[in-house]
């Protein structure tokens, strides 16, 4: 064989060499590019599972906060208050006296 047919070779094979890490680096980057979609695909429905269970609690806890709003407001209707008055023996006052204190100057002898 010629020199010249070696060196057409050997460039052909240098020139496979480049074109076989081309493709390997390319390979490398849709690899990677999938391992990607596929993580922030999982966060996202991660966090649309937390979402869901956070309006989940909330709808739970705006039932228990009305529920106790309106044991609040059963708790302090007069009916109630009347009927808490009776239990105690209270009875309602009369007529209302208010005491006043007296006036007093102190006097410098």
């Amino acid at each position: 064989m010629t020199a010249y047919i070696r060196s057409k070779k050997f460039e052909e094979k240098s020139q496979n060499k480049g074109l076989a890490v081309l493709s390997l680096l390319i390979c490398c980057a849709i690899f990677c590019s999938v391992v990607f979609c596929l993580v922030q695909a999982n966060n996202l429905v991660g966090c649309s599972y937390e979402i869901r269970e956070q309006k989940e609690r909330i709808t739970v806890l705006e039932t228990e906060a009305r529920d106790l709003e309106s044991l609040v407001a059963q708790w302090r209707s007069p009916s109630n208050l009347e009927n808490l008055v009776q239990s105690l023996g209270m009875v309602e006052a009369g007529e209302i006296i208010y005491l006043e204190k007296e006036k007093m100057v102190a006097v410098k002898d």
